[in-house]
């Protein structure tokens, strides 16, 4: 019981280290990034129309609160609109229809909660005038000449000078605000409760998302409640060099990012096809799906090539195992007779030195694929392009729990819930494969030798390395549900590669004597 209690401990350790780990490793998002995904997250609470009458078509179907204004400085009309509980919406053209702004709904709440006093529609209306304008200013563009659709565009594109205008996250954000509150007055303006907990809420959802490690210049990305693509800019192997730890940034993280991005744009179409067009193959997911894989064999390759002598080594003691049973066999008290356990180590040794084994070997595959592992993850979680499009409705940057919540579509497939169910049931499958396959022929190859009587220290040690690799399939089952969807494929294709990397090194080696 004390043995199954130190493995349970020991497991917990390693999955904590595992997690804090892979948070260690550096985020790419640069301020810009921030700003743009924040954009996406909060992008204000105005549409905008061509005409007064497309505009009040509009608020016909929203809350009577709902506000209809010319923009000041263009022939534009916008709609401060708000759904049937009075809560602010915006018009979303994926979905054809007005949808509410939950995140600020919810920072609203909690301001109320607070104590704090929440700003008025006409303090919100006037701060997307003001990033309206600014944005304009920024793209080089006359506002009295825009229309509706060029508006879209110009917000797409440079509505991140809400909160960065080249200088610091939220410079631009505290200007605009004491801008308005000198024009409208406080009370009407955001108080520093409702500023500390926009900035806290917004600041939380933006720093969860590390999807910004992109190698080529575009649009990227399923960021906010309306799923936007966002404008990157490319990092570069210097720029990696000064992220987080910066040695696994340097050499696994942005590596195996590069050749994620590399193969997807490669996929997509690379530089003969146009921006739309390879947007377009992003949506789909499939240039993604085929990069993914083609990078976990690219990295199960490396890892093999690396831990090649270990893994020979592995396979030589599994074909000593009938000698090291006749040596177990002369000393079967060597678990608690401290001279017997002393002869039956040296007796190993000498065995594992005639057939040039190290028996230690297996630490060097540890240590090889721990950082690799890291790495991959980081890689995984913040390459943009993974971020983009789906894979049978499934975001390959969500993780699988997340998608298996998400049951709002059941029973149809609209959020990838049949999907990440799927993914999730064949990685398991796979990975226990991958452990029990060796074992199982290792065991009948076993069986002879079995007959010729049981050593209580060998069958302890069996029982307590079968304990563990069950607890590792567990944790990497759990890890499978809360890491990126993406992770999920690679340890599913991970396992398929080491399995059939098993059966062919059993299979040269049943060849020889």
């Amino acid at each position: 019981m004390k043995r199954l209690h130190k493995i349970g401990l020991i497991s917990v350790g390693l999955l904590a280290i595992t997690f804090v780990a892979s948070s260690c490793t550096g985020n790419f998002c640069t301020s810009q990034d921030k700003s743009r995904i924040l954009f996406a997250i909060e992008p204000g609470v105005s549409t905008y129309y061509d005409t007064e009458a497309e505009a009040n078509e509009a608020k016909a179907s929203l809350h009577e609160s709902s506000i209809v204004e010319p923009v000041a400085g263009s022939s534009v009309w916008r709609v401060v609109g708000k759904d049937e509980a009075g809560s602010f919406a915006m018009y979303s053209y994926k979905e054809s229809k007005y949808v509410t702004l939950t995140q600020l709904g919810t920072i609203l709440g909690t301001t109320a909660n607070n104590g704090s006093y929440r700003p008025s529609d006409k303090y919100f209306a006037l701060l997307d005038q003001k990033v309206l304008v600014s944005a304009y200013e920024k793209a080089g563009k006359s506002l009295a000449e825009a229309n509706s659709e060029d508006i879209r565009n110009v917000l797409s594109d440079f509505g991140y000078v809400k909160f960065y205008s080249g200088v610091e996250l939220w410079d631009n954000y505290d200007k605009f605000n004491a801008e308005i509150a000198g024009e409208i007055g406080y009370d009407e303006s955001a108080s520093s409760g409702f500023i500390a907990a926009y900035k806290s809420a917004m600041n939380s959802a933006v720093n969860s998302n590390r999807s910004c490690i992109t190698v080529v210049d575009g649009r990227y990305g399923s960021y906010g409640q309306f799923h936007s693509t966002i404008k990157l800019s490319a990092i570069t192997w210097g720029d990696a060099w000064h992220k987080g730890g910066a040695v696994i940034e340097g050499l696994i993280v942005f590596p195996v990012a590069w050749m994620v991005d590399q193969f997807a744009y490669a996929f997509a179409g690379g530089s003969n096809a146009s921006a739309d067009a390879i947007n377009n193959a992003y949506q789909s997911g499939v240039p993604q799906l085929l990069s993914l894989l083609l990078v976990t064999l690219i990295v199960r390759l490396f890892i093999f090539a690396v831990s090649f002598k270990s893994t020979l080594s592995q396979q030589k003691m599994q074909r000593l195992q009938p000698e090291l049973a006749k040596i177990q066999q002369k000393y079967p008290n060597s678990n608690t007779n401290q001279a017997q356990k002393q002869k039956l180590a040296e007796e190993q040794m000498k065995l594992y030195k005639k057939y040039k084994i190290n028996p230690f070997s297996q630490l060097l595959v540890l240590i090889v694929q721990f950082p690799v592992f890291i790495g991959v993850w980081g890689a995984m979680t913040g390459s943009a392009v993974l971020s983009t499009g789906s894979v049978l409705n499934l975001n390959l940057s969500t993780s699988i729990w997340n998608a298996l919540i998400n049951t709002s579509a059941l029973p149809s497939n609209g959020t990838g819930w049949w999907t990440a169910l799927v993914l999730i049931i064949l990685m398991s499958v796979a990975q226990f494969l991958a452990m029990k396959v060796p074992q199982w022929i290792n065991k009948a190859k076993l069986k002879k030798v079995a007959r010729l009587g049981k050593n209580p220290a060998q069958t302890q040690q069996n029982r307590t390395a079968t304990i563990v690799s069950y607890v590792m399939l567990i944790m990497i089952i759990v890890m499978g549900f809360t890491l990126p969807a993406a992770m999920g494929v690679y340890w599913l294709v991970g396992a398929i590669i080491s399995l059939a990397q098993s059966l062919i090194i059993q299979f040269i080696f049943s060849r020889k004597k």
